[in-house]
């Protein structure tokens, strides 16, 4: 098994990268069949997570720190040698802490590279809403995970519309199949102490386990 380190800053060229953002709380087989329908359908020569700082959650739950995550997804990506992650947002400042920045950065970092970032289409109906939409769209091509024809309609209504608003901005459909996994009900599942099975790879249940993330009151 390589290092998180080493699966974190290894090399490769590349000349089309797709970018996973989110607080993977844990990353699960959900995040991992995006990653992978991604380097298939999208033609990406590797796929980064980009594990986000802040995690949002209401009172009565229980998150992990960014160390466990950062760990877990070590664990998930590492039998992947197309898959890689980041923590370029989970050093950045608060103030600098918004996609088109980190967009930005990575398109400095990569100048020849086309970035295509990996969204839910859920997300793809808030995307005119994100900081600094105009430049956020023009960093990278935008691909929204659908996953039945309802999803796909709404999709490229969306997809029209910004075309329309934001000359240039690039967009990509990313399909799927139905998934009902959820990183809540992973979480409330290991507080529970039930099986994971299914829901993470094995190496991230272990690490749940071993370490009681998620254990309310621990």
């Amino acid at each position: 098994m390589s290092s998180p380190a080493k699966k974190q800053t290894e090399k490769r060229k590349t000349e089309k990268i797709a970018i996973f953002g989110g607080t993977f709380d844990p990353i699960h087989n959900g995040h991992l069949a995006v990653a992978n329908a991604a380097y298939r359908q999208l033609g990406v020569d590797e796929v980064i997570f980009m594990p986000t700082k802040l995690r949002y959650y209401k009172k009565d739950r229980a998150g992990s720190e960014v160390y466990d995550r950062v760990a877990m997804l070590a664990l998930a990506i590492d039998p992947y040698e197309y898959m890689r992650y980041s923590d370029m947002e989970l050093k950045a400042r608060p103030s600098q802490n918004y996609t088109y920045l980190t967009l930005g950065r990575l398109k400095r970092l990569h100048p020849n590279c086309e970035l295509i970032f990996v969204l839910g289409g859920d997300s793809l109906e808030y995307l005119a809403t994100w900081r600094e939409p105009e430049k956020l769209l023009s960093f990278a091509t935008f691909a929204a995970a659908v996953r039945d024809d309802v999803d796909e309609k709404r999709a490229k209504e969306l997809i029209a519309n910004y075309e329309r608003d934001y000359p240039g901005s690039r967009f990509r459909l990313l399909r799927m199949k139905p998934c009902a996994i959820s990183s809540t009900d992973i979480r409330n599942r290991a507080d529970r102490a039930e099986s994971l099975a299914g829901l993470v790879p094995e190496a991230v249940e272990r690490y749940i386990r071993r370490n009681r993330i998620y254990k309310k009151g621990v």
